[in-house]
C-alpha cells in the first residue's frame, strides 16, 4: 500500500521526482474477488480500488526495463505480466516473493500476437512465420511449435478450463487446438476477412470472432458452425468479452462507443456513450454487473451494465506523449498527447487540467510564447494559436496541407513552423496572413529552434545537415555539415551563439553559430531523438531511443550522469526556467520530472 505518498511519486526510477500522466491503457482486469482492478500500462500495473477508483499501488518492472505491455492474467495474490520487447519473457508479481522474470528460450522474433492461460501455466504465440507454439511459463521453454495457418497468426484466445487455443489470422480461418496434446482439432473458415480478436464463453461452447470487416461472429464449439453475426457498425471493432455469467457480450466500436449483445439470441442490450477517442479495452466486473472500458481519450469509465449508466472514472492515462513545453513562469508543464489532447500540469500539485476546447483534428506540436500569453499547437492542417488569459482561440492558421514538424514563436507577432515539405514558413499570429518561406534543404525537416535574441533560426533536416537563418526575413545564412545521417534534433544555449544538434549517427554535434564552426562532437550508443540546453548553457541533456537520458557538460565534454528508467524511447526533453527540474516524455506516454 502507497497511500502515503501521492501516487506522482510511487516507484520513481533513480533522480526522478515526479512522474505525470499513467502510461497508455494496455489491458484490464478484474482481481478474482471483483474488490480491485488492474490497468496493464507502459510504465507498469496500477491497482486500483474497485469501490472508490482510488489507487492502491504501482508495480513497476526493474528500471532499466524496456515497455511492459499488452497482456497479463492475475489469478489470487499473483499477477503475470507479459514483457512485449525482446527478448520476450513473462514476469511473475507475487505479494509475497517478489518479481521473478523468466526469459522466453526459443525464436521469440517471429512473435505477432500472445495469450496467457487463465491457470498461467502456459503461454501461446502466433507468429509472423504462420506458426503456433506453446511455451511453459514456469521455465521460459517452448512446449511445442505447430503449424496450420498460411499467413501470419494475429489472434489467441484459450478457454477457461485451459483445455482449447482458438488461433485466427491474416488467411481468414480459425484454427482450436487441444492444449494438452498441442494438436488440432478443428477448423472454422467462413470468415471473409482477417481475424483481429477471439475470445471463449465461459462454458467454453462458444466463440466469438471479430474480424477486420466489422463483424462479431459466434461459433458452435461441439459443430464448427456459425451460430449468428453481429453487425459493429464499425470497421474499427476490434475486441470482445463475455460476461461472467455468460447471459452477455460486449464490443468496443469505432464511434467510440461499447455494444452490449444478448449472448443466446443476439439481440442488442445497450449501447454506452461517452468515451471521447477510440476504446482500446473491456473488460466485466466478477458479478457481471460492471463493465470497465479503456479508452485513448485516457479515461477508464465503468458501466452499469443493467441500465447503461455510467457509474465511474478514471484519469490520468495517455498514450504516446509527443511534445513538452514548460511555461515561461516555471508554474506549469504542457504536454501534447497522441490522444489529440493538450494537457496543462500544476507543478505544485501535480495536477493536471485540460484548458483548451477538444479538437477533432490530431494534435501534434506545442508551444508557449516567450512572454507567456500565447499559445500554439498544430494539427495535421492546421496552427491553432490561443490566447492564455482567456483560454480561448485567438487564431486559425490553415496550413494548406502541410504536415507541420516543428514549432516557435518569434517575440510576439510571428510563427514559425518547419515542414513536412522541407519548408519553413512564417506567420503572422494575428492576421494568419504568410510573411515568408525558406527553402534549401532537400529533405524533411524535423525541427527548428531560434535563439534567444530572435535573430539566428536554426533548421534540422532528413538531409543530414543544419541551415541556419535570418529569423525575421527567412534569408539563407549558413550551412552547417558534420553529421552522417539524419539530424532529428537540436537547441540554442542561451547565449544565442552556441547550438548543439543529434541524430540517427549517434553524435551531438556542438557549433558556434557566428563562426559556423564545429566545436566539439559527443556520441551515445543510440540515435539522440531530443536535446535540451540548460539555461546556465553548462549542461546538455539528450534522449535516446535506449530509453535513457545522458547529462553532458558543455564546456569539457564529460558525460555527468545517466537518468535510467523512462523504459520507453526519450522523444522530448525540456528544463525549467531555473535550470532546477528536467522533464522528458516519450512513447511510454509518461513525464518524468527529474532532480537535476
Amino acid at each position: 500500500m502507497q497511500h502515503a505518498q501521492h501516487y506522482t511519486k510511487w516507484n520513481l526510477p533513480h533522480g526522478a521526482k515526479a512522474r505525470l500522466g499513467k502510461g497508455r491503457i494496455n489491458r484490464l482486469q478484474y482481481s478474482p474477488d471483483g474488490s480491485q482492478f488492474a490497468v496493464f500500462s507502459r510504465i507498469g500495473i496500477w491497482i486500483y480500488d474497485a469501490y472508490t477508483n482510488k489507487e492502491v499501488t504501482l508495480l513497476t518492472p526493474n528500471q532499466s526495463a524496456r515497455t511492459t505491455e499488452l497482456n497479463g492474467s492475475w489469478t489470487g495474490k499473483r499477477i503475470h505480466q507479459i514483457n512485449w520487447d525482446h527478448p520476450f519473457s513473462v514476469s511473475l508479481w507475487d505479494t509475497q516473493v517478489g518479481i521473478r522474470n523468466i526469459p522466453l528460450k526459443g525464436p521469440t522474433e517471429e512473435i505477432r500476437s500472445i495469450a496467457l492461460s487463465p491457470d498461467s501455466k502456459t503461454l501461446a504465440s502466433g507468429g509472423y512465420d504462420n506458426a503456433v507454439r506453446f511455451w511453459d511459463c514456469q521455465t521460459g521453454s517452448m512446449i511445442s511449435s505447430v503449424f496450420r495457418h498460411s499467413l501470419t497468426v494475429s489472434a489467441l484466445a484459450f478457454s477457461a478450463d485451459c483445455r482449447m487455443l482458438a488461433t485466427g489470422g491474416y488467411d481468414n480461418t480459425i484454427h482450436i487446438w487441444d492444449v494438452n496434446k498441442c494438436q488440432h482439432i478443428s477448423t472454422l473458415n467462413e470468415p471473409e476477412e482477417a481475424i483481429n480478436h477471439l475470445v471463449f464463453s465461459p462454458n467454453g461452447t462458444v466463440l466469438a470472432c471479430n474480424s477486420e470487416d466489422g463483424m462479431l461472429c459466434l461459433w458452435n464449439i461441439a459443430t464448427s458452425k456459425k451460430i449468428t453475426t453481429l453487425m459493429t457498425e464499425s470497421v474499427d471493432c476490434g475486441k470482445s468479452v463475455f460476461s461472467p455469467d455468460g447471459t452477455r457480450i460486449a464490443s468496443n466500436c469505432g464511434d467510440h462507443s461499447v455494444k452490449i449483445w444478448n449472448a443466446d439470441t443476439g439481440n442488442e442490450h445497450l449501447t454506452l456513450f461517452g468515451h471521447k477517442d477510440l476504446i482500446d479495452e473491456i473488460e466485466f466486473s466478477p458479478d457481471s454487473k460492471t463493465l470497465a472500458s479503456g479508452s485513448d481519450d485516457g479515461t477508464i469509465r465503468f458501466w452499469d451494465t443493467l441500465s447503461g449508466t455510467e457509474k465511474g472514472m478514471i484519469t490520468g492515462h495517455t498514450k504516446r506523449t509527443v511534445y513538452l513545453d514548460f511555461s515561461p513562469d516555471g508554474a506549469h508543464i504542457a504536454s501534447s498527447s497522441s490522444d489529440n489532447t493538450i494537457h496543462f500540469w500544476d507543478l505544485n500539485t501535480y495536477t493536471e487540467s485540460t484548458p483548451f476546447d477538444s479538437l477533432d483534428d490530431e494534435l501534434g506540436l506545442i508551444e508557449f510564447s516567450s512572454d507567456g500569453t500565447m499559445f500554439a499547437s498544430t494539427s495535421f492542417e492546421k496552427v491553432y494559436i490561443w490566447d492564455l488569459n482567456t483560454y480561448t482561440l485567438h487564431k486559425v492558421i490553415p496550413t494548406d496541407k502541410k504536415a507541420i514538424t516543428s514549432l516557435r514563436f518569434i517575440p510576439e507577432s510571428t510563427i514559425l513552423a518547419g515542414s513536412a515539405d522541407n519548408t519553413i514558413y512564417y506567420w503572422d499570429i494575428d492576421t494568419g496572413e504568410r510573411l515568408a518561406s525558406s527553402t534549401g534543404h532537400s529533405s524533411y525537416i524535423h525541427a527548428i529552434d531560434v535563439a534567444d535574441d530572435s535573430i539566428i533560426l536554426a533548421s534540422a533536416s532528413s538531409d543530414g545537415t543544419v541551415r541556419l537563418w535570418n529569423a525575421r526575413t527567412g534569408h539563407p545564412l549558413n550551412i552547417l555539415k558534420g553529421h552522417t545521417g539524419e539530424v532529428y534534433t537540436l537547441a540554442f544555449f542561451p547565449n544565442s551563439r552556441t547550438l548543439v544538434s543529434g541524430g540517427y549517427d549517434e553524435s551531438i554535434q556542438v557549433w558556434d553559430t557566428l563562426t559556423c564552426e564545429h566545436i566539439l562532437t559527443m556520441n551515445r550508443t543510440s540515435s539522440v531523438c531530443a536535446l535540451a540546453a540548460s539555461p546556465d548553457g553548462y549542461t546538455i541533456a539528450s534522449g535516446g531511443d535506449d530509453g535513457k537520458i545522458q547529462l553532458w557538460n558543455s564546456q569539457n565534454r564529460k558525460l555527468l550522469t545517466v537518468l535510467d528508467g523512462n523504459g520507453a524511447d526519450v522523444e522530448a526533453l525540456t528544463f525549467s526556467l531555473d535550470g532546477r527540474t528536467l522533464a522528458s516524455g516519450g512513447v511510454n506516454g509518461t513525464i518524468l520530472l527529474w532532480d537535476v
